[in-house]
C-alpha cells in the first residue's frame, strides 16, 4: 500500500510518499510517484516471474505496469512485530497442532493509512499496561493473509480429508499500527478477523434496513463461497480484499473501509476508531471465547 507523511525537512511542501513492500517485517521505500521511467515489456516480465518459471509473453500489460517510479534512499526495515493482540482460529491447538497453522505469517496490503492521535489511542486502549500511556500518534493500516496453495494439494496420495480441513485461498484480515516516521516500527497488530457479507432483509431479496446503498441481486452468489477452515464454515466470504481505508469526512471518530467480496461485489462499511483500537489493544478478558 502507499501512504504519505508530512515532509520532515520542508513542512510546507507536499507529503512525502512511501510504499509498503511487506508488512511483517515492515519494509518501506520512499518514492517519487511523479518521477518515473518506462520499462520494456521484457523487463516487466523479468520482474513479475521468478527465474525458471514459464513466461507467457503474449500477456497484455497495463500501461501503469510499465512505469518504474524513482526511489529515494534505501528501503527501511523495522524490528520484529509484536504478537497478535488476540488468538484466533489459526492458533487453535486441536484444529492446527504444532506447525500446522494455516495462514501465511507475512501479511500484505490491503490499504493504508489512517492516523490515530494519542488521545484516540488512549480512548480505545483496553490494556492495563498501556491505558492512558500513549504519547504519540500512530498510523493504522489493514492487511490480509490467506492459506496459500501448496504442491501437496494436487497430489493424489494426500488424503482429501487433509485438503478439506485446510482449503487454500481463504482470506482473513488484520489491523496493524506503526510509527509515522522511519523506520516505521510496527507497534501493534490485531488478531485475524473476517469482513462479512452485507446483511439481508427477512425475505432475503434485499438489504436489511440498517444497510445503506443499492441492493445488488447478484451479491447473493457471493454467499456460495464462504470462509472455511477445519470443516467449520464462517459467515464471511472466502475472499475479502480491502482496497480503501480512510477517515470519514466530517467525523474524525470514524473510518470508512472498502472491500471486495469473492472478487465479485464491493462494500463500504463505517467502523469507529475506538473499535479499531480495541482490536489492537484489547482488554484480555474481552478476548476469551468459548
Amino acid at each position: 500500500a502507499l501512504f504519505g507523511v508530512p515532509n520532515a525537512t520542508h513542512p510546507d511542501e507536499p507529503d512525502s510518499m512511501y510504499a509498503e513492500l511487506d508488512i511483517f517485517p515492515h519494509h518501506v521505500q520512499q518514492i517519487l510517484p511523479e518521477e518515473y521511467h518506462r520499462l520494456s515489456q521484457y523487463d516487466v516480465f523479468d520482474l513479475l516471474w521468478r527465474p525458471g518459471t514459464h513466461k507467457k509473453r503474449r500477456l497484455k500489460i497495463d500501461f501503469v505496469n510499465v512505469r518504474r517510479v524513482k526511489e529515494v534512499g534505501n528501503t527501511t526495515e523495522s524490528g520484529n512485530a509484536p504478537l497478535p493482540s488476540f488468538p484466533t482460529a489459526d492458533a487453535h491447538p486441536e484444529w492446527f497442532p504444532g506447525d500446522d497453522a494455516p495462514f501465511k505469517e507475512s501479511a500484505h496490503g490491503g490499504a493504508c493509512c489512517v492516523s490515530f492521535s494519542a488521545e484516540e489511542l488512549n480512548l480505545g486502549d483496553g490494556t492495563k499496561k498501556n491505558k492512558g500511556q500513549h504519547r504519540e500518534s500512530l498510523l493504522v493500516g489493514i492487511g490480509h493473509t490467506k492459506v496459500i496453495w501448496k504442491p501437496w494439494y494436487g497430489r493424489k496420495n494426500v488424503a482429501q480429508e487433509k485438503k478439506d480441513r485446510v482449503p487454500h485461498t481463504h482470506y482473513v484480515t488484520l489491523f496493524y499500527a506503526f510509527d509515522p516516521h522511519p523506520p516505521f516500527q510496527i507497534r501493534a497488530r490485531s488478531g485475524y478477523f473476517c469482513l462479512g457479507h452485507a446483511p439481508l432483509n427477512n425475505n432475503g431479496d434485499g438489504l436489511a434496513p440498517s444497510e445503506g446503498g443499492m441492493f445488488n441481486p447478484h451479491s447473493i452468489l457471493t454467499r456460495n463461497r464462504q470462509l472455511l477452515q477445519n470443516n467449520i464454515t464462517f459467515d464471511c466470504p472466502q475472499i475479502s480484499f480491502v482496497s480503501s481505508f480512510t477517515e470519514k469526512a466530517a467525523d474524525s471518530s470514524k473510518t470508512v473501509i472498502g472491500y471486495g467480496l469473492n472478487d465479485c461485489t464491493g462494500r463500504l462499511v463505517e467502523v469507529e476508531k475506538e473499535e479499531i483500537v480495541r482490536l489492537l489493544y484489547p482488554d484480555p478478558m474481552d478476548m476469551i471465547f468459548d
